[in-house]
Parts: structure tokens; C-alpha cells; sequence
């Protein structure tokens, strides 16, 4: 088995998007052709509503656009861009950078929301158990080879209490297909607020 190191030299920026090309026109996870909004996204809009929240958003790793289009159908103005989200930038300190960024660009008091796949999840979890770097929790989807980490609920906010404080955090469970399977799938749905 290849070590982390070894296997993050294999993931050049050219071969990630040439990844990620194929997995657009292949279309197994669900996010690449799925035109409606997530339903984290939903509900997180619902909690949006219900603090009175508006003003600006912006959908990191975008993809094909279908939460910047439902942001900005809520009345949000929206900047999308489609950069790796955060559980694909497998290096630490790369990570340790976006949040850097991600709480610079913030406004006081604004807001972050996550969704992501946890250890717990059908598809992804299973994965770890042939992890190049298991002390990091990464993964590579055998379909789009694309690497990934997965967290625990509280390796998530533990990562993100060094510039955020936790607003809310759970786990939603579901049935939801990977590459024309139903897969159990568990999703960690986190808000953050900058501190």
C-alpha cells in the first residue's frame, strides 16, 4: 500500500480536474448531475429564514451551480466559485489556509456551513480501511479517483474552533445513490460562525 505522501504526489492539479471531467460526464456521485439544491443546503436556508438572515453567499466548490442557483432564487447575491471543497484539499496546511481565508472574507459574526460525507457513511466509510494515511482518514473513491478526508462530527468542529465557534452540528442519515447503487449515507452538517 502506497504511504499519504506517495499517494498526494499522484494528485497534481491536472490530474484532479482531468478527474473530475470524467466524473462530470460519467455522473456516479450524485452532486455532479443533480440539478436541485442539497437538502443541508434547504434546511440551512430554513434556519436562515428563521434568524433573519439575507445579504451575500458564497458557494465554494460550486460544481455545476444547482446551490448558487437556489442561494440566489432565496434572494441571496451569490459568488460561486468551483474550487476543491474543503474535505478534497487533503493537505493539513492547505486546510489550515482555506479557513484562514474563509474567516478573512467573512463579514463579523458571519456564518459557514459544511456539508460533508462522515466516517459513518455507507459509500465513503467502508473506504478507510484501505486508506493511504489512516492517520488523517483519507480516502480515495475507487470510481473518480479522487482523494478525500472524512471526519468525525467532532473532528470537524475541534478543526474549525481554532477561528470559528460552533452554532450547530449534527449527523443526518440516509438511503442515496453512488454511481447507480443505494448506498446508507451519513452527512455531517455543520454551522459555523467566525468568531
Amino acid at each position: 500500500m502506497p504511504s499519504g505522501l506517495q499517494v498526494m504526489n499522484e494528485f497534481t492539479s491536472e490530474s484532479l480536474k482531468t478527474a473530475w471531467s470524467h466524473e462530470y460526464q460519467r455522473k456516479g456521485i450524485p452532486s455532479s448531475f443533480r440539478k436541485d439544491p442539497t437538502k443541508p443546503l434547504v434546511e440551512f436556508m430554513a434556519w436562515c429564514r428563521d434568524k433573519g438572515l439575507s445579504g451575500s453567499a458564497a458557494d465554494i466548490g460550486c460544481g455545476q451551480g444547482r446551490n448558487s442557483f437556489f442561494l440566489a432564487q432565496e434572494g441571496f447575491k451569490v459568488i460561486a466559485v468551483d474550487i476543491f471543497c474543503y474535505k478534497h484539499i487533503v493537505e493539513k496546511e492547505k486546510q489550515k489556509h482555506y479557513r484562514s481565508e474563509l474567516w478573512r472574507s467573512l463579514k463579523p459574526g458571519g456564518y459557514y456551513f459544511i456539508s460533508l460525507a462522515s466516517k459513518n457513511d455507507g459509500f465513503y466509510g467502508p473506504l478507510l480501511a484501505q486508506s493511504p494515511d489512516n492517520s488523517r482518514n483519507l480516502i480515495v473513491d475507487p470510481h473518480a479517483k479522487i482523494p478525500s478526508l472524512l471526519y468525525s462530527q467532532d473532528e470537524l468542529c475541534r478543526e474549525f474552533s481554532d477561528l470559528f465557534r460552533v452554532v450547530e452540528a449534527r449527523e443526518n442519515f440516509s438511503i442515496s445513490p453512488m454511481y447507480g447503487k443505494e448506498y446508507p449515507r451519513a452527512v455531517l452538517n455543520c454551522i459555523f460562525q467566525k468568531n
